[in-house]
């Protein structure tokens, strides 16, 4: 055998080994849960432009003044084709075992009450139509005890209705 064909046998034995080796072949597998809302475009539609709700959202605590802060800088936007208001579904809370702090929810810098007959209204008709961005912001009320040390938390409801039957 000449060195040339040897040398040509060598390469083509070289190249044709990986393909021929039994390597294991290891599958891994991810779940990815989808949802989508569609709205009905003439409906009520309610939306956070970054994403937060549903997040938690934690109220800053000021070691200095010994104090929790204010929540600001979040919008909710509203759209529909008629009047929209707000209100919740209880008083707004957050406890650490027994200890309570009551919370302030305001829109537009007006506080949501906790009642659907106190509702508050967000957007008229037209700037409903139009859609509204509604500043966002929560503030705690100094328990007339002060703050308990713990790790609060909470949940409560934002309820936001629109008659799009009387348009």
């Amino acid at each position: 055998m000449s060195l040339k064909t040897y040398a040509l046998a060598a390469a083509a034995a070289a190249l044709l080994a990986p393909a021929l080796s039994h390597a294991a072949i290891e599958t891994k597998s991810i779940t990815v849960n989808v949802t989508a809302d569609v709205p009905n475009t003439a409906g009520l539609q309610v939306s956070t432009p970054d994403g937060w709700e549903g997040l938690p959202q934690n109220l800053p605590w000021d070691t200095a003044r010994q104090t929790l802060g204010d929540l600001t800088g979040r919008v909710i936007n509203v759209k529909s084709s008629a009047a929209i208001s707000a209100y919740l579904s209880a008083p707004a809370q957050m406890a650490s075992a027994a200890d309570v702090v009551d919370l302030v929810v305001k829109l537009d810098n007006v506080a949501v009450p906790a009642t659907t007959a106190a509702k508050i209204p967000v957007a008229n008709a037209a700037q409903a139509a139009a859609g509204k961005s509604l500043a966002f912001a929560i503030t705690p009320t100094v328990p007339a005890d002060g703050y308990k040390q713990g790790s609060y938390g909470g949940q409560f409801h934002m309820i936001f209705e629109s008659d799009i039957d009387d348009i």
